[in-house]
């Protein structure tokens, strides 16, 4: 199902709905000497019935809170800018973040998520979610800062 920004809304009112999602189903991997994180979480269709309530749940674990998720923008795009942006972001930062391992079953919908759109990029950051026809996937990189 394509993301809906008003169920989004609805939803985040009624968050004794959220689902868990266990430590086994993220992958996080430390690049460039402790510089740059990515973390990936997975769950299959099965563990959670909807991409709305995967795309809160994954955005919760991965540390924001509701403000922030009610602020952030989530704009379709298609895998091959996607596959652009992150080979991009390879290149720059000389890593390999095979994000294609995490793709299992046919690309549904692809969402690029920016969770502050106040704040300027720094090269560093880069979030997505994505639907399958077996999974749900939200992956995102930050900086670490010392």
């Amino acid at each position: 199902m394509p993301f809906d920004p008003s169920l989004f809304t609805e939803k985040l009112r009624h968050r004794d709905y959220d689902f868990l999602i266990p430590k086994k189903n993220i992958s996080e991997i430390i690049f460039n000497g402790d510089e740059i994180i990515l973390v990936v979480i997975k769950s299959q269709k099965t563990e959670i019935p909807d991409f709305t309530s995967f795309i809160i749940s994954a955005m919760g674990t991965s540390g924001l809170d509701e403000w922030e998720m009610q602020n952030c923008s989530t704009m379709a795009t298609d895998e091959k800018l996607m596959l652009q942006k992150t080979d991009d972001f390879q290149i720059y930062r000389k890593l390999d973040l095979t994000i294609e391992t995490y793709l299992e079953g046919d690309l549904q919908y692809l969402y690029e998520v920016d969770t502050d759109p106040s704040k300027k990029g720094h090269g560093s950051e880069m979030c997505y979610a994505i639907e399958t026809t077996t999974s749900f996937i939200y992956f995102y990189t930050s900086h670490f800062y010392y």
